[in-house]
């Protein structure tokens, strides 16, 4: 695109701290991005003479890192040609790069695994006592319940870690203020990280540790901050500390766009962030290349009436052309004819030519979005609506997923296995979610159901991997003869999108309750489905996100920021819905004093929040925008329109009726790629590799595959022989008599019970011992340890992943290391695959071809070495792109091989599947 004088200005800087104020649509990638290649630019040429890895770059989200990245590396590309080691330069979330410093410089935490939020719930919920919870009280003293209060605790505990609080003496005497080293301490005792530890102990380190902090001054000069309206306090404090060790630091936001207030986020950290930081140029960004001059202006408009914000105006651009009947407001009698008007208008617009880029294409399904305030309480009647029309659609996240009848079913299994309902309800669920499944079939998954059930009642406690949560859930699948292209009206991506999303929800819950006796555990899981899953998950849960059926999205307006569509619905637009009311009951601010803290209002919300929420909504669609309203049924607080839509009503832009799109010109429906851009792992690759099909129900749907009781044994090898040549590369001595400690800091086996742990703790102190005695001459030849690398394969495909281990030979040739045990074993091919991989990695790494490749089997003590094959890297690069090609083409069909097949977790889900 053309760039702007601003634009041209934000780029060109490189000196100092630099404020970019940037509207909605406004071009940020793509402005960072290219000011990324200004600093890497050499002097001599107008840059600022950086490498890589003198730069960090902090995104909200994975997917908006994936997508920056991706740019980076195009615009080094055009312009500065092939740039060595832009795999050093950091470009992620936060949370990302406190982890990895975290593992990367402290020993202890290398074995450490983070929990998610859920996970953290059920963790607490399962610790009760010695988490702090049922030790705590309100600050009316009133003692604190398991599940009841456990987001609570929760939410305590995540703001006296990450706010400011500025009132200590208030915190005197607090019973969850009193416990928090208790929640800290079981978190740790069991090796976990939540995330708010994440940043509390990144920090800690930036403070105290003095090596470390000497690493990072020598390294960064540039720290770049995305969404910086969103960053919270310990957040800030990261970004403060890294400033302070002397880069420059380049926020980039919009106040308006300030949405996670409730989180913590502070509005406040964009609004003085020039008074706060010397030296700061502030430049603005306010032309807007997303949407048409009528979403612009309704936007705009609309905005202005928020008081206390930084100075700008939106400006439209030509990118989408407004016509009259884009953007509509309209009020119906209750939220079923609302709903059937979306439904309606879904039709009417699939087809219509809409314009992308430098030509047009015919919107399909995947163009349209409909964000609620709440899907979790809106999302059913728009369901309903959109299935009685045949229209494919999706739910984003876990929200209402046990609203769809495949994760109902689902869930009556481990209702039935728990035995809370008989055989026939069993039965007339599976039969009502509409699979495809043959009835015979059914009856035999049933039957097996029915047998795993009885064995229950006698099995010993140890038999955590025969009645593994997940195990029961495949086993049925299977034993139905559930298949994709089996399932009735084209639902069968959609279908296994969402038994997918149940699996992971199994993953969540089994994680945490593995060794539980089987009978408890699935009892336990049974409650945590009927009672608990619905709002565990909170709304603006993230999904995979590879997955891109052709289906309306319905999601929240939290879960839209970053993204964009040509329709965009935003129904329920009800007073004291949207904007919301607050809500009643217990909170956190029920358990600590909100006067201990500097601006706890903020996480309570009010009109300016809820207003700055709206403006993002509206400003996600490109050119057709519909609001509507609904009185709801028998809720007296739910039956006037929002002041919002009342607002909106003022512009010129919006019209009062519902439009005749039947004269648009229509092209033929044609989905745009909702993977952009595709970072793979290399355990990603290797699934593909083997069959794509596999990989399509592994890594798109997210089936996962059962716990295994010696699962993170191979890891914990390559943890203790991490730090075994981290200290070699420090010029330490490491001894064979070490290993006991070693493994005592690195064994992580969560699943592995008593005997088999002990058994597991001398098989790795017998490997650590042998290898050290064995290479303790090679270590001063090690050049990389746990090395991270990426391959940038252009058109967005990139590959990242870890080198085990990089050394020099006697020659002063290089050798790549890929150290394998028993439990990471797989077929040569894929170890020559990727192990060529690794060689790419490097070649990009360091600007230099290794010269040889070695598989280093721990166990046996065996070396394979093989030189470098340059046509197989050449070969290696073409399929990893074809990978990724066939990724957004979403052509993954099955590779069926007796060896391949047999080791497939997912073989009995397969047409094609071939078994010995």
């Amino acid at each position: 695109m053309a760039l702007t004088d601003k634009q041209r200005e934000a780029i060109a800087h490189t000196t100092g701290n630099l404020q970019l104020i940037a509207c909605a649509g406004s071009g940020k990638t793509e402005v960072v991005s290219q000011r990324v290649v200004t600093l890497l630019r050499p002097v001599a040429e107008g840059g600022a003479g950086c490498r890589p890895e003198n730069i960090v770059a902090f995104t909200f989200t994975d997917k908006a890192a994936a997508e920056l990245k991706e740019r980076i590396h195009t615009r080094c590309h055009d312009q500065l040609g092939t740039i060595t080691g832009l795999a050093e330069m950091y470009v992620g979330t936060i949370h990302g790069f406190c982890l990895e410093l975290l593992k990367s410089e402290v020993p202890a935490f290398m074995k450490y695994e983070v929990l998610n939020e859920v996970q953290q719930t059920l963790f607490v919920d399962r610790h009760s006592r010695a988490s702090g919870l049922t030790q705590s009280s309100t600050l009316s003293g009133s003692q604190l319940k398991r599940y009841t209060d456990t987001k609570h605790y929760i939410d305590a505990m995540n703001i006296l870690r990450e706010d400011n609080a500025i009132a200590p003496d208030a915190l005197a005497g607090v019973s969850v203020v009193e416990h928090l080293i208790t929640y800290e301490h079981v978190l740790h005792s069991k090796g976990y990280l939540d995330y708010s530890g994440i940043l509390l102990e990144a920090v800690a380190e930036l403070a105290k540790n003095t090596g470390l902090r000497e690493r990072l001054a020598a390294r960064i000069r540039h720290v770049i901050v995305d969404e910086y309206q969103d960053v919270n306090p310990i957040q800030e404090a990261v970004v403060e500390a890294l400033h302070a060790l002397g880069a420059s630091v380049c926020v980039v936001g919009d106040d308006d766009q300030t949405i996670y207030q409730w989180r913590g986020s502070d509005v406040r950290n964009i609004l003085n962030f020039e008074n706060r930081y010397p030296k700061v140029t502030q430049i603005r960004l306010e032309e807007n290349f997303r949407s048409s001059e009528g979403v612009v202006a309704v936007a705009r408009d609309f905005i202005s009436k928020l008081a206390h914000r930084l100075p700008k105006a939106m400006k439209a651009t030509a990118s989408q052309t407004y016509e009259v009947g884009d953007i509509t407001a309209l009020g119906f009698d209750g939220p079923d004819q609302e709903a059937d008007h979306i439904a309606a208008t879904c039709h009417a617009l699939r087809g219509v030519a809409i314009r992308d880029g430098e030509g047009e294409r015919g919107i399909s399904w995947s163009d349209m979005a409909i964000l609620l305030r709440s899907v979790r309480r809106d999302g059913a009647v728009v369901a309903r609506a959109l299935a009685s029309a045949g229209i494919p659609f999706v739910i984003t996240g876990m929200d209402n997923l046990f609203q769809t009848d495949e994760a109902e079913a689902a869930r009556q299994l481990f209702y039935f296995l728990a035995e809370t309902i008989d055989e026939g309800t069993l039965r007339t669920a599976w039969q009502r979610a509409d699979l495809g499944i043959d009835p015979a079939a059914l009856n035999t998954a049933i039957a097996g159901a029915s047998s795993a059930r009885r064995d229950m009642k006698n099995a010993a406690i140890g038999q955590y991997k025969v009645y593994n949560l997940q195990r029961q859930f495949i086993a049925f699948i299977e034993a139905c003869g559930l298949r994709e292209e089996r399932v009735p009206n084209g639902r069968g991506e959609i279908a296994f999108y969402n038994l997918g999303k149940f699996s992971q929800a199994i993953s969540d819950f089994e994680s945490i309750n593995f060794h539980s006796s089987p009978g408890e555990k699935y009892t336990s899981f049974a409650g945590f489905l009927q009672y608990h899953a619905v709002n565990a998950y909170p709304e603006g849960w993230q999904d995979n996100a590879f997955v891109s059926p052709d289906a309306v999205r319905i999601m929240t307006v939290h879960q839209s920021k970053g993204l964009q569509w040509p329709v965009v619905f935003i129904p329920q637009l009800v007073r004291n819905r949207f904007p919301a009311k607050g809500g009643g009951g217990r909170t956190a601010w029920h358990l600590i004093p909100a006067s201990a803290f500097d601006n706890a209002v903020r996480y309570k919300g009010g009109d300016a929040d809820e207003r700055r929420l709206f403006y993002v909504a509206v400003t996600r669609a490109q050119k057709f925008l519909h609001l509507s309203w609904a009185p709801t049924p028998g809720n007296r607080t739910a039956q006037a329109a929002s002041d919002y839509f009342q607002d909106v009503l003022v512009s010129n832009y919006v019209k009062r009726r519902a439009p005749n799109y039947t004269e648009r010109p229509k092209l033929e429906p044609q989905p745009k790629s909702s993977v952009a851009n595709v970072t793979l792992s290399f355990s990603d690759v290797k699934y593909f590799f083997e069959c794509p099909y596999q990989f399509k129900l592994r890594i798109l749907y997210g089936f996962n595959a059962p716990l295994d009781e010696a699962l993170g044994y191979g890891k914990s090898l390559h943890d203790a022989l991490a730090e075994v040549h981290s200290r070699a590369l420090r010029g330490e001595t490491v001894n064979p008599e070490e290993s006991a400690e070693l493994v005592r800091r690195h064994l992580r086996a969560p699943y592995a019970y008593p005997a088999l742990r002990e058994q597991l703790e001398r098989s790795a102190e017998r490997v650590i011992g042998a290898y050290i005695r064995r290479n303790s001459d090679k270590f001063r030849h090690v050049e990389f340890s746990e090395k991270a690398i990426e391959i940038a394969l252009g058109d967005g495909v990139s590959v990242a992943g870890r080198i085990d281990l990089v050394r020099k030979i006697e020659t002063g040739e290089v050798t790549i290391v890929d150290l394998k045990s028993t439990d990471r074993a797989q077929s040569e091919a894929a170890t020559e695959t990727q192990l060529h991989i690794y060689a790419l990695g490097y070649q990009e790494l360091t600007g230099r071809r290794p010269d040889y490749v070695e598989i280093y089997e721990l166990d046996q003590l065996k070396q394979k070495s093989r030189s470098v094959d340059d046509e197989f890297m050449v070969d290696v690069r073409r399929d990893v792109v074809s990978a990724a090609d066939a990724l957004r083409q979403n052509k993954l069909p099955p590779n069926p091989s007796v060896k391949t097949c047999g080791k497939c977790d997912y073989c009995q889900m397969c047409s094609a599947a071939k078994t010995i």
